[in-house]
């Protein structure tokens, strides 16, 4: 058994649209609520006002459920018994419900014949479920609605803007030109919050150079060497061609004051609290992807290669090396090999066997200098205190375990050579050799003399004085023997032997600090990296002019594109705009941070930072304002902290 719902429609015209709906289960429910089987849109009839079924198939049951009850036959019933085969006609509201039968389904046909009611009055659907009558009209609540926002949005905002022009700092409270606040200031700025003037100085005017470079002096107010160097029209003719969708946004931009090559064009601000977003790649692949053949064509032939993406155009890299013994650093030529004299003797591959005489020695160190079975790189590369880059290899900190330069004993206090400084060696050794004799053989121990003829149980006096006479001539063997091949200098340092005149020479020493000068790496940010994993040719390395430093595919094992666009297989990819390794302006520091390293190294400029790192050096303004420009004196950075 199922019933079947029959709607008829009645066209403009008087034409009849006629449609069928199954209706599953045994029982239906028929309701003003929209969640009733049959829906009648009537406000006389109850949300839920009654249940229809059968259990026979034939005969069907109309039960009123809130009290409410239905017209059957011109009576008013609560519950009725219908033969569908009979049939039978019931009012609800103004809607007639029909029951018949056709072949062995129930028809339940469903017809609007009167208006519909609302409570003891007829009105018209519509009027019914408006509020119309209760609100303005159309035109009327559209102007209203307009002014209110003109004067929320641009008459309120203008008078706050004028109200506080001139003033130091706002109080405290809402603002009315906080309505057009399109992000929270960032953390660098955050203590600009209820100081707009101090950016926005002109009323419909965008921020201006003038408003960022009162703050930003000195080293913000030029570009980096690379591009302040630069010949006007070599840096115009670096620039991307623009398009002719370019050509129209940039007549926009500077109809409404916004002219390009602004600040605030790659130091985009009110994007959220935090550090400052990342200067977009784009702003640097505009001009360096196709910039060679671009310069060469415009007469200004360069060195520099095309650069548009890190993880898939990108150049090699080019660190400093010295190309011979004593030379000043230039940058390595691509295609070559790379090697670096620094003036030092030292084979890599010795040094970090897992087995022999280093590994042994180190193994007996374990637990005075926490060394492991075998020497690792860091235990003579140290990163600095701000883990940026690796300090210089000092031979008293990182050597002197293993080599030692130790010479005599004290009263238990060992001597040691001045590593360095080779004249003092010299010297020491000489004034050594003078000043001390030989070491007494226990045979003439006591103080009675011998006779002629008596010393002779194996002639040990008379070889003991005769090397107390000739010891004064033994230090130059000594010098000799540490400045040759054997002795404590000539292992690792290149000897020059007496000339002219001279003494012994080593050649100088010559630790490069930052061998990528035109990018950024910052060895803290890679300390979960194991070093063999980039320094891969350091297990290899016989000659300590192999430059170690990695080359670019070491460096795309992890790092990829802006956009994750790579040319290998990443694992673990690091999406790596030119924000993270090179900046724009020559102040020296970190260019960008990765999310997930700000977190945990956040930077923000404070009306009143720590005294131990900041003095006091000038305060001006009015007193009795209560309000004071103060102006503070920063110590200036070591080389250490100048880039990585």
């Amino acid at each position: 058994m199922s019933f079947i719902l029959r709607r008829i429609a009645t066209t403009k015209t008087g034409k009849q649209i006629i449609r069928d709906q199954p209706l599953p289960g045994d029982t239906i429910t028929l309701g003003r609520d929209s969640a009733n089987t049959i829906h009648v849109a009537d406000l006389a009839v109850n949300p839920h006002h009654a249940t229809i079924g059968s259990g026979d198939g034939r005969t069907v049951r109309v039960t009123a459920q809130e009290g409410l009850g239905f017209d059957l036959n011109g009576r008013t019933e609560t519950v009725a018994d219908i033969d569908s085969a009979a049939g039978a006609e019931l009012r609800f509201g103004g809607h007639r419900l029909t029951i018949a039968r056709e072949d062995d389904k129930i028809i339940l046909l469903v017809e609007r014949i009167d208006e519909l009611s609302q409570a003891s009055k007829d009105v018209d659907e519509v009027k019914a479920f408006s509020l119309q009558s209760v609100l303005f009209g159309k035109r009327v609540g559209a102007w209203t609605f307009a002014a209110l926002m003109l004067l929320a949005f641009l008459i309120g905002p203008i008078w706050a803007w004028h109200s506080y022009r001139g003033v130091d700092e706002r109080p405290n409270g809402f603002h009315a030109d906080s309505a057009w606040l399109s992000g929270p200031l960032s953390s660098a700025h955050a203590n600009l919050k209820n100081d707009c003037q101090s950016c926005h100085v002109d009323a419909f005017v965008a921020v201006t150079d003038n408003a960022c470079v009162n703050c930003h002096t000195g080293e913000h107010k030029a570009m980096s060497m690379a591009h302040a160097g630069a010949p006007t029209a070599m840096l115009l003719a670096a620039r991307h061609p623009p398009g002719l969708g370019e050509k129209v946004l940039a007549g926009f931009a500077e109809a409404f004051n916004k002219p390009a090559g602004r600040c605030v064009d790659c130091h985009t601000e009110h994007e959220g609290a935090g550090p400052m977003a990342a200067t977009p790649q784009k702003f640097c692949a505009d001009c360096h992807d196709g910039m060679a053949g671009r310069l060469k064509s415009a007469g200004h032939p360069t060195m520099l290669a095309d650069a548009a993406d890190f993880g898939t155009s990108h150049p090699e890299l080019r660190p400093l090396v010295r190309p011979a013994a004593g030379a000043k650093p230039v940058r390595a030529m691509p295609g070559k090999p790379w090697r670096d004299y620094n003036g030092l003797k030292f084979p890599h591959d010795l040094h970090l066997q897992a087995t022999g005489g280093v590994a042994r020695m180190a193994a007996s160190f374990r637990g005075r200098y926490d060394f492991g079975k075998k020497l690792e790189c860091e235990n003579c590369h140290r990163p600095d205190a701000d883990g940026v880059r690796i300090k210089p290899v000092e031979m008293e900190r990182d050597c002197a375990m293993c080599h030692s330069l130790a010479f005599e004993t004290v009263g238990g206090v060992t001597r040691t050579l001045r590593h360095g400084e080779p004249d003092q060696v010299v010297a020491d050794l000489t004034a050594y050799y003078r000043s001390t004799p030989p070491a007494r053989p226990l045979q003439l121990g006591g103080m009675a003399r011998r006779r002629p003829g008596q010393y002779a149980e194996g002639q040990v006096y008379n070889i003991y004085f005769r090397e107390v006479a000739a010891r004064p001539s033994r230090a130059a063997d000594a010098v000799r023997a540490v400045f040759s091949e054997g002795g404590a200098c000539y292992d690792c340092h290149t000897i020059f032997p007496p000339a002219a005149g001279n003494n012994w020479r080593v050649m100088a020493v010559n630790q490069t600090p930052r061998f990528l000068t035109k990018g950024w790496f910052d060895h803290d940010a890679h300390r979960e990296t194991a070093c063999a994993d980039c320094h891969v040719t350091a297990t290899e390395s016989k000659a300590s002019t192999d430059l170690l430093v990695p080359a670019l595919r070491q460096c795309r094992d992890c790092h990829v594109g802006e956009g994750g666009a790579r040319i290998v297989k990443v694992e673990t990819a690091t999406e790596s705009p030119c924000a993270m390794c090179h900046e724009y302006h020559s102040d020296g520091g970190k260019p960008w941070q990765p999310k997930r390293e700000r977190k945990r190294q956040l930077s923000s400029i404070t009306h009143q930072p720590s005294r131990a790192i900041y003095d006091v050096s000038l305060i001006t303004g009015k007193r009795e304002r209560g309000l004071y420009d103060v102006s503070w004196r920063t110590p200036s950075l070591q080389g250490a902290r100048q880039g990585g």
